[in-house]
């Protein structure tokens, strides 16, 4: 099984990227965790985009669109900036989506986590994601991680320390697995 992340923070040290490095450490058997590459995406354009009268899609883009296209679910990690996502991960999003009705994301099981230092725990940013997951008719499990409180949470090296922390990651992981997998009986697997 491969699931496709997307961080939405491009800070290495951040503590999104923290909580990434811990679902790909804390990954169930047989399930690769692939990170997508966001940095370097342009800003949504109509123009570069072949799916809207403009092209052609460049490298990077038709990169991400293939890696949407061929993981089997995805995982998105965002920080929350002014009570919402942060603009790399809905501009990842925006190109991902074309062409609008039949895009990779359409019919792509997902999951959501985020962490912060305030109590929240990225719970305004990931509705926020849902609703923009709902327009590309991305299936969003009903279960999220929201990592309020994160600088008490991760050690000195930056590896997640609290216990209940990596066991809700790692639940939440077995769920979109299990949603995922057509021999498991997932509700959003592709068959």
């Amino acid at each position: 099984m491969r699931i496709l992340a997307f961080c939405g923070s491009l800070r290495d040290a951040s503590y999104n990227r923290r909580l990434l490095d811990a679902a790909i450490a804390h990954a169930p058997d047989g399930v690769e965790i692939e990170v997508a590459a966001l940095e370097e995406l342009p800003h949504y354009d109509q123009d570069m985009d072949s799916h809207a009268g403009g092209g052609p899609d460049p490298t990077v883009v038709a990169e991400l669109r293939a890696n949407v296209e061929a993981a089997d679910a995805l995982l998105f990690v965002t920080p929350e900036f002014n009570w919402s996502l942060p603009g790399v991960l809905k501009n990842a999003i925006d190109w991902a989506s074309r062409p609008a009705g039949r895009s990779p994301l359409a019919g792509k099981p997902a999951a959501l986590m985020g962490a912060s230092p305030g109590p929240a725990g990225t719970g305004r940013a990931q509705m926020h994601l849902r609703e923009v997951l709902l327009s590309t008719r991305t299936p969003v499990l009903m279960s999220s991680v929201q990592l309020g409180h994160a600088a008490e949470r991760f050690d000195a090296d930056g590896r997640l320390a609290d216990e209940e922390a990596r066991i809700a990651v790692a639940a939440l992981l077995e769920e979109l697995v299990g949603a995922a997998s057509p021999d498991r009986g997932g509700r959003f697997a592709r068959r």
